[in-house]
């Protein structure tokens, strides 16, 4: 969540389950899942204490465009998107701060991952095809596993191959 002094908050498992409504085992595995079908990106941070020892900072998960396209909600989150950027630009101003600085925070220091797609180059589009194949078989009332067969066979991949992990 953005705020004027910290660049962005992050939201613990903890908030994730109270507002879910779901136990928190169900709610680590529906990330897992989310993130092996491409749709969310993982990266977990590491700190260095004065010691010299490393520690595990809170993941950072965020979750892809391409979970709101295959949704069909893609118009909706580029509005809501302009949005948002409309009202942090309006947030800078009256801070009396450059746009730029205000957000130099926020993208600082992260580096993600996109999804692999065979053939090791990352490319979205191909995620997004993979999951509407996928999407389909599922519909039409095959179990998870054999609707990821069917697709990966549809488009040429490895059998056992799903997007966001590298093959």
């Amino acid at each position: 969540m953005p705020t004027l002094a910290n660049g962005f908050i992050d939201i613990d498992m903890k908030i994730i389950v109270r507002g879910s409504g779901l136990g928190q085992r169900r709610c680590e595995r529906a990330i897992g899942q989310l993130k092996q079908a491409g749709f969310m990106q993982v990266t977990q941070p590491r700190g260095r204490s004065d010691e010299g020892r490393y520690f595990g900072c809170r993941a950072i998960r965020i979750i892809t465009s391409s979970l709101f396209e295959w949704l069909g909600l893609g118009p909706m989150l580029r509005r809501e998107q302009a949005r948002a950027l409309e009202t942090l630009r309006r947030k800078a101003r009256k801070a009396n701060r450059k746009f730029a600085d205000f957000m130099r925070r926020v993208t600082s220091g992260f580096k993600f991952r996109p999804a692999f797609a065979p053939g090791g180059r990352a490319t979205e589009q191909r995620v997004i095809e993979w999951n509407q194949t996928w999407a389909v078989h599922v519909r039409a009332g095959l179990d998870p596993r054999e609707a990821q067969r069917r697709t990966n066979e549809a488009l040429g991949y490895p059998s056992v191959y799903s997007p966001g992990q590298k093959q």
